[in-house]
């Protein structure tokens, strides 16, 4: 290429770090940023980048952030309208201005195309479509879920992270299976060194644990989906009583729902974390007894691989995507038992050091080959092809 290629990009999550769609959104663009040096990529933000986001994105030239302010007017009489108006007259003028040869939309947000401007779009899974605790949130989501499929089939090109994930928004019947990409998520905690111990245990104090403190840890989302009430009520019920582990809820409230609040401190047994960095997140993947989740839904489920990949036991739902991200390494709680019987199942491992012993050596053993399957640059190689097809068409 003589001239660089420009490729717009809709940043909305790299002001949300703490989410999954947040962190997709740095790994995937530095990667594309540094492995394709003959693309320019011209991000809109709609706010400033948080300073541990900031300094890992600002070594490289041809990713170039923009503040996109939102319309306050709007925000003022409902958040959701002004996200509304940024994603489609704001984005649109934005990218026009910088004449740019490709458009990709990290999750499905309304746009307006520009004309002859290919877009890609990245669906990590089809659970807003399909799932109708998605409808109940309200006329205006209902309405944003609604138009983001209508911009979903209209991209050229899709994305999304995972087999299970692909099966799902196939069987809406609306979309070109040759249109259509599985593009693995990664973890960025691959060969992260040893932090001092010292670090760790100033940790577990500011979070309100001793350093000999067992402890199961959820870290991810609180909408209903994740089933993080049914997680708290299964251990304070039955793990809580008969063990010394404690749960450690890590992350933050992204969504006013009510079982952020009714979490708040139920028991001594349960501690919220709120927001981690990416270091106290490591930490407490390490000095985990286990990582636990039994969300429902998944497109990926970034946490697992994270806990894995850092040598932390899963125990998590036994649902599709869990078997395929992480095939049998994890010990699979089937969600249809009752709340006695998956408590059990934590429990026997719990009481039972050989058996716990095993599923560390399974972790340590599939983290190895986790290394190799699940990479960020090679995520950002496949979408780097993708990119070129579509801009020499």
């Amino acid at each position: 290429m003589t001239k660089k290629a420009k490729i717009g990009v809709n940043g909305w999550f790299f002001c949300r770090p703490f989410t999954g769609i947040g962190r997709y959104c740095i790994n995937v663009f530095s990667e594309l940023a540094r492995s394709y040096p003959d693309l320019e990529f011209h991000v809109a933000i709609p706010g400033r980048l948080d300073e541990e986001t900031d300094k890992s994105l600002r070594y490289q030239d041809n990713l170039k952030f923009e503040l996109i302010s939102e319309n306050m007017s709007l925000k003022s009489l409902h958040p959701g309208l002004s996200k509304v108006n940024w994603e489609t007259a704001k984005l649109k003028s934005f990218f026009r201005s910088k004449g740019v040869n490709l458009v990709h939309l990290p999750y499905p947000a309304l746009y307006r195309r520009i004309k002859g401007v290919p877009v890609v779009m990245t669906v990590h899974d089809a659970i807003p479509w399909t799932d109708e605790r998605y409808r109940r949130r309200g006329p205006l989501s209902a309405w944003y879920n609604h138009f983001s499929l209508r911009g979903a089939e209209q991209a050229d090109f899709l994305l999304t992270v995972s087999n299970s994930s692909k099966a799902d928004i196939m069987s809406l019947k609306r979309f070109d299976y040759r249109k259509l990409e599985v593009v693995y998520n990664a973890s960025e905690f691959n060969d992260v060194p040893t932090m001092p111990e010292e670090n760790t245990k100033r940790l577990l104090e500011k979070i309100g644990l001793n350093p000999d403190d067992q402890f199961l840890f959820y870290m991810g989302g609180f909408d209903e989906r994740k089933n993080v009430g049914r997680l708290v009520e299964i251990f304070l019920q039955e793990i809580a009583p008969k063990s010394e582990l404690k749960l450690v809820l890590g992350g933050g409230k992204v969504l006013d729902n009510n079982l952020f609040h009714e979490i708040e401190t139920r028991s001594p047994h349960v501690v919220r974390t709120g927001f981690l960095s990416n270091g106290e997140l490591i930490m407490l993947y390490r000095r985990a007894w286990a990582f636990v989740s039994l969300t429902t839904r998944e497109g990926f489920d970034l946490s697992l691989l994270e806990s894995i990949t850092l040598g932390c036991p899963a125990l998590v739902s036994d649902i599709e995507v869990h078997r395929e991200i992480a095939s049998d390494a994890p010990l699979f709680l089937p969600l249809g038992e009752d709340n006695a019987r998956i408590a059990e199942k934590i429990l026997s491992l719990y009481n039972d050091t050989d058996a716990y012993r095993k599923l560390e050596a399974k972790t340590m053993e599939f983290a190895l080959r986790a290394a190799e399957k699940y990479s960020w640059s090679k995520t950002a190689r496949q979408i780097g092809e993708i990119y070129l097809k579509l801009i020499q068409c």
